[in-house]
């Protein structure tokens, strides 16, 4: 059991970097997804733009919404066996993490994702009291359905343009030094893009995430991980297979049908989730994944954070739309190397983060 933990732990750090890798091209620059090719126009630009896009984008918080779905189960199974009643828990604890999910978006990032996760989590806690393989129906039906209108929209209706994040107040902001003219044009994306004050924003959610959290419910309630330890050759095979087409999905989407990054991110994800699973059950790379259980482990108050630090570099230093992707790129990779250096230090004297604590007080009212 403890091992579980730690690969989940551990898998929760890795997925927040690529998270912060895939959230920091939005943040240097709102409409990246829009016209990467007018604003990176050298070769050597847009190939590593394209790296991002395969290899990152959609790929990892279809992870951590999967991981959030294990925490859910891992959470209702510890609080029955202790002989409580679980509903009121898990809706203070949910209710709570939405309320900081819209005070993140309203404040720092117009993406925030805690408010989606805690709405879908709302709508999720039926499932735990339900058997397994209900979480697992349901969330079948539901990412197929997805995919489906995923792949028609990308057949038929390719040239529609993604939904514009117009960033003239912005920018207006930045070069004014100001902070809460920033803050405003923030706030009406995170309202228009996110939300769930949008009833077509909570439908989406539902199709696109939802799943991943009821996976990861079955999943731990299922052993799953315990599963693809014990037949190793076929996850081996299952990993290769995902590769193979997640990439060629993605690449795919590159060339003019990008709604299929989706597909493509969700296919890579499990191929991420699997590999890591096998790795964490090496002695060898366990050791050298250990880092990253600190950042799992503190994923609440480093995803805030990030989010804090990216806030200071681009807007408030302007930096925004100012950097080459390679500058970008090495300036996230020495944001996620001081984020595992201080979450590593922060544990050797405390027990959780601060946002954990605050959050668990509010969950357990003591």
């Amino acid at each position: 059991m403890k091992e579980r933990i730690i690969s989940i732990d551990i898998i929760r750090g890795i997925s927040l970097i690529g998270i912060l890798f895939m959230n920091a091209l939005g943040f240097h620059y709102a409409n990246v997804y829009n016209a990467p090719k007018e604003i990176y126009r050298d070769p050597l630009s847009q190939w590593i733009y394209d790296i991002n896009v395969v290899f990152i984008h959609n790929s990892f918080y279809p992870i951590f919404a999967f991981l959030f779905g294990m925490g859910m189960a891992i959470m209702f199974r510890n609080i029955k066996q202790r002989g409580q009643n679980p509903s009121p828990i898990l809706l203070r604890r949910f209710i709570a993490m939405l309320v900081f999910g819209l005070v993140h978006g309203f404040l720092l990032f117009y993406g925030d994702i805690l408010q989606t996760y805690a709405t879908l989590a709302l709508l999720c806690i039926p499932f735990l009291f339900a058997k397994p393989i209900v979480s697992l129906i349901v969330a079948v039906v539901q990412f197929s359905f997805m995919a489906f209108i995923t792949l028609l929209t990308s057949i038929f209706m390719s040239d529609i343009p993604l939904a514009d994040t117009s960033d003239k107040m912005l920018t207006k902001a930045i070069n004014q030094s100001d902070i809460m003219g920033i803050i405003k044009w923030n706030a009406l994306q995170f309202t228009e893009l996110a939300t769930p004050l949008s009833v077509f924003n909570i439908i989406d959610a539902v199709l696109m995430i939802m799943p991943f959290i009821l996976f990861g419910m079955w999943c731990f309630r299922t052993n799953v991980f315990y599963k693809l330890k014990i037949f190793r050759k076929a996850t081996v095979i299952s990993i290769m297979v995902t590769v193979s087409s997640g990439v060629m999905i993605k690449i795919f989407a590159l060339k003019g049908h990008y709604e299929v990054v989706y597909v493509g991110g969700t296919i890579l994800a499990a191929a991420y989730v699997m590999t890591l699973v096998l790795l964490c059950s090496h002695s060898v790379w366990l050791k050298f994944l250990m880092p990253f259980q600190a950042l799992g482990k503190l994923a609440f108050s480093a995803y805030i954070v990030q989010s804090l630090i990216l806030f200071l570099i681009f807007y408030v230093f302007r930096l925004y739309n100012s950097l080459h992707i390679i500058t970008l790129h090495l300036l996230l990779a020495a944001i996620a190397l001081l984020l595992l250096w201080l979450s590593n230090l922060y544990l050797k004297h405390y027990k959780m983060g601060p946002l954990e604590w605050l959050w668990r007080k509010v969950t357990y009212l003591k």
